[in-house]
């Protein structure tokens, strides 16, 4: 059995204002504290596929979607879809941008962060 790597990302928004915490594993695990809300996800991941390419080129409303249906078992509504919608609004591009950063650096998975 592969090991699991993970990452951490403390987020801040333009003005420097603390967003939340994201922890990424690299077989696909999307795990946040954030002043939006606390969600989770995850995707099964391919080896080949590294997930911080993934989730760079996801897009805001697949993003939503994937939240809020994980979260449409326990509870539904309007609602929380629009809760949902203003967590991908504030935490995708803040953690896009981290990610991008990063691997233009070329930081790998057990590079200290």
């Amino acid at each position: 059995m592969k090991a699991v790597l993970a990452r951490n990302y403390t987020l801040n928004g333009e003005n420097g204002e603390w967003l939340g915490q994201v922890v990424l594993t690299n077989d696909g695990m999307f795990a946040s504290v954030t002043a939006y809300g606390n969600l989770a996800c995850s995707w099964a991941m391919m080896e080949s596929t590294d997930f911080r390419v993934f989730l760079i080129g996801l897009h805001n409303g697949y993003f939503v979607t994937k939240l809020y249906t994980g979260m449409a078992y326990i509870l539904s509504g309007e609602e929380c879809e629009k809760v949902c919608q203003k967590y991908a609004n504030k935490i995708l591009p803040a953690l896009q941008k981290v990610l991008k950063e990063e691997l233009e650096k070329g930081v790998g998975w057990t590079d200290s962060h």
